[in-house]
């Protein structure tokens, strides 16, 4: 453990104040936990992918790392039609912000792009100001 760093043990989010950890923990503790299930193969131990073919590489050009952030919103769902397939949704992800960086190979061809946004009000559409950003 990092001296001046607590983590919440469910979701292992990091917090420099313990007071910021604490309500997080308010938060967390309403939701499932996360847990990891990595594929095993027939003898139990972890199974591992491995690209062998190098000389099949392509270099692209440019690369996107972007994130959304979104806080759930609780639903008032209706009953489920039994003819149909359906899905029970008790959450709607509202998109609060989002952030990206556009990173070509060469900084000197194009210098790295760094796009930040966070909602101004409740009712912004977020995720086409993502979209209409590129």
């Amino acid at each position: 453990m990092v001296k001046g760093i607590n983590y919440c043990l469910r979701c292992f989010n990091h917090f420099h104040l313990r007071k910021s950890l604490e309500k997080h923990i308010e938060i967390c503790s309403n939701h499932d936990a996360v847990k990891v299930e990595m594929p095993v193969n027939e003898g139990g131990s972890p199974q591992h992918v491995e690209f062998k073919n190098i000389q099949r590489q392509m270099r692209h050009p440019f690369t996107i790392y972007a994130d959304m952030e979104c806080f759930p919103e609780k639903l008032d769902t209706c009953s489920p039609n039994p003819n149909k397939s359906f899905t029970h949704q008790y959450h709607k992800h509202k998109v609060s912000g989002y952030s990206y960086l556009i990173k070509c190979f060469d900084d000197k061809l194009y210098p790295p792009k760094f796009v930040q946004y966070t909602a101004k009000s409740p009712d912004e559409d977020v995720s086409k100001k993502f979209v209409d950003s590129f």
